[in-house]
């Protein structure tokens, strides 16, 4: 993925669904104490949008955020932590295929259904596929764009995802820093 793609994403993301006006993100971008490296086109989708919410149903994290539910360093530790040791017989084929273990998962998005959006961490951060992995059932589908192609897909219905619900996405697709406020 280039800079040059990730650029052009972003910009078709923003005429389908526009960011805020003022995103809110942590300063600096990223954390003093994170462990996880993030892809440089996350921290341009942050910088864009911010931590929030699609269409009240897809969140993105971002590394260093103030609430820890929306941080990438705290979320990829709880996944890592509910995955290790665990029997993952659905999820095994993914691991295969990407010659990866549960450890080399980095989450950045949840939906409001708990299903979980995180890059596979193998390689260069830039082509880093995601996998969306079913809350409970942990079915997988893998994306094999960036985060910021991989919401533009889900927004448009370019990516379906049989286990997302069948309103998602909205006609008018909105983004929001707080849906519920």
């Amino acid at each position: 993925m280039t800079v040059e793609n990730t650029l052009r994403d972003l910009r078709r993301l923003a005429t389908v669904c526009p960011p805020p006006p003022h995103p809110a993100c942590p300063e600096s971008g990223e954390s003093t104490q994170s462990t996880q490296v993030v892809p440089p086109g996350h921290r341009e989708l942050m910088r864009t949008y911010g931590v929030g919410c699609f269409d009240e149903f897809l969140w993105l994290f971002a590394d260093g955020a103030p609430n820890s539910n929306l941080d990438i360093t705290e979320s990829t530790r709880r996944l890592r932590s509910i995955f290790r040791d665990r029997a993952l017989p659905r999820l095994s084929q993914v691991f295969d295929e990407f010659h990866c273990t549960p450890d080399q998962l980095v989450q950045w998005g949840v939906t409001d259904n708990a299903d979980m959006l995180a890059w596979i961490a193998t390689g260069d951060p830039e082509n880093w596929p995601t996998v969306i992995i079913q809350a409970g059932q942990l079915g997988a589908v893998v994306s094999p764009a960036s985060s910021t192609a991989t919401v533009l897909h889900l927004l448009t219905g370019a990516l379906r995802v049989p286990f997302f619900p069948g309103d998602f996405p909205t006609g008018q697709p909105e983004f929001s820093a707080d849906p519920y406020a």
